[in-house]
Parts: structure tokens; sequence; C-alpha cells
């Protein structure tokens, strides 16, 4: 039954926008390298990804989100790990503000036993919400089914919310909170996920930003803090280069039961803008995982962890 109405939610995102013409589309790649030194015994790990996202606007009130990120992992020693994530969220805009939406994703998580087996999991359900021109907040509620974590194809009931605050044009703040909550033949446990980052223009082709997120696991007793500050410089400024380079020094704490672990990261981004993009912070950076994350909480997790 999961899967039947994950299909039809998709049939569904593919086809509702066709009754509008696109009217523009908006969005941005990034090409990143991150080198992670990992505390004690464990091997340190080299970093590449490839992370995209985008909005498609059509003429008669619907917008179409899609973003997907490809990473690989390779440490210095034992086998690589990776995160193939991709999806879309299909909105509709009323002229007052409100906004009703669905989404669909798909994640392949590689952990290399880092936080137990490997995971494949399709997420979808529904979204709401409020977009102003200072306040932006969108609830979502859904499901994923997953295979392979804690020995079992499990359940999981997904839900959350999503908060922007942008008080200038040059600014944004940006917080979310999520619950996935898995029920397997075994256990049933949650993993919640909680971060909050900014991003600030200052202009002459400069831009900050910075974020701090939080997540719990708790069938493995598992409590990870991250945070990530960096500074991107758009490269128009002195060359005919639509690209912004950017540099990002990263923490993650990792708490396990026995032995804790700590990641320190530099990450490096090109990040090229698609359509009428500008500025923000570069798709591989802590800042935007905390403010653009997925609809799952472990997902969400994995794409800030290299």
């Amino acid at each position: 039954m999961m899967t039947r109405s994950s299909r039809l939610l998709a049939c569904a995102m593919l086809t509702v926008p066709g009754a509008g013409l696109a009217q523009d589309f908006t969005g941005a790649a990034t090409l990143g390298y991150a080198y992670s030194s990992v505390s004690g015994s464990r091997p340190n790990v080299n970093g590449f990804s490839l992370d995209g996202a985008g909005t498609f606007a059509f003429q008669n009130g619907f917008s179409l989100d899609v973003d997907g990120s490809l990473l690989h992992a390779n440490p210095d020693r034992g086998g690589n790990a990776g995160v193939f994530d991709a999806g879309g969220q299909l909105n509709y805009r009323f002229l007052s503000g409100p906004l009703v939406g669905a989404y669909l994703e798909y994640a392949s998580l590689d952990s290399n036993g880092l936080l137990g087996r490997d995971i494949n999991a399709t997420s979808y359900g529904l979204t709401g919400g409020y977009e102003g021109s200072l306040l932006q907040a969108t609830a979502f509620f859904g499901g994923t089914d997953a295979s392979t974590i804690l020995g079992a194809s499990s359940d999981w009931t997904d839900y959350g919310l999503n908060v922007a605050y942008t008080p200038t044009q040059y600014t944004k703040f940006s917080g979310h909170w999520m619950r996935s909550d898995i029920d397997t033949i075994f256990a049933e446990t949650k993993v919640t996920s909680i971060g909050v980052g900014a991003d600030h223009d200052f202009g002459a082709g400069f831009t900050g930003f910075g974020a701090i997120s939080h997540l719990n696991f708790d069938a493995r007793n598992i409590d990870a803090t991250s945070y990530g500050f960096g500074i991107g410089y758009d490269l128009s400024q002195i060359a005919r280069v639509p690209a912004q380079i950017s540099l990002e020094l990263a923490r993650t704490k990792i708490d396990p039961v026995g032995r804790d672990t700590d990641m320190d990261t530099i990450r490096l981004g090109v990040t090229i803008p698609l359509g009428a993009r500008s500025g923000g912070a570069p798709l591989n950076s802590a800042a935007n995982s905390a403010m653009s994350p997925r609809h799952n909480a472990l997902s969400t997790f994995y794409d800030n962890l290299y």
C-alpha cells in the first residue's frame, strides 16, 4: 500500500503542473571537496560531492522544488561511504500567502558502519505553511519506507517544521525541528533533528554563513552535534565567471556508546547559479543542511556528515 501511494504521489507531482507553462527557473549546483580529520583511531576522510537544487515556477500558482546530492567519502583505510538522495516537492501558493504541497524523496545511505546498517529509504508526505516577505514557515507530515535499519525493514512516521526569517534582502535566518518515529518488528525508536543557520551578503561579492545542528538517535544511544562557519566570494566581481567559491570550517561531535568521535572538516565549494539565483549558502555547507533540510531526520544528518 505504501509503495503504491508513493507511485501515485510521484505521478501527481509530474502531471499537475502541466496545466500551466513554466515561468522561470531558479537554482544552483555546487561541486565540493572536503577533508575530515577524525579523532582516535578512525581514519581521516576525503569527501567529494555534487549538489543541486532549484525551483520551477508555473503560471497557475504551482511550483516544483527539486534537489539532489551525491557524496563519496574515501577514508585513508577501510571501505568507502556514500550518500545519494534526490527529491521533489510540488507546491500550490495562494495569493494571500498560504501554500500546500506534497513531497517525494529517495535516499541511499552507506555509513560504513558509523551509525549501524546501511539504509535505502523512500519518503513521501504532505506540507502546508505560509510564505510572506519577512516570515516563511512550513510544516510536514509523512512516512518513510526504509530497509535494513536495526536488522529489518521498517516503517517511519516523519513530521517537522521549518521556519525562516528574512529581515532584509541580504540576510536570512532559518531553522528546523523534525522527528522520525521508527517501527520495526524488533523495536520502536525515534530520530530527532534540530538545527538553525544563517547567511548574509556583506557586499562587494562577499557572503558569510554558519549553522549548528543536533541529532539524537534513540535506538543506538547516539547524540551528534555539528556546526560550521564559512565565507563565499562571487567571482563575477573580478572576472566574467558566474560562480561562487566558498570555504567552510566545520566540526561534528558524535557520542556513541563507549567511544566519542570528533570530526574536524574543511569544505571547499564552487557554486554555479542556474537561472536567477544569486548569493546564499553553498549547497555543500552545514548552513544549507540546517536551513534547507530533508523530510527525514536521519538523511538530514547524513547530508551534513562529511
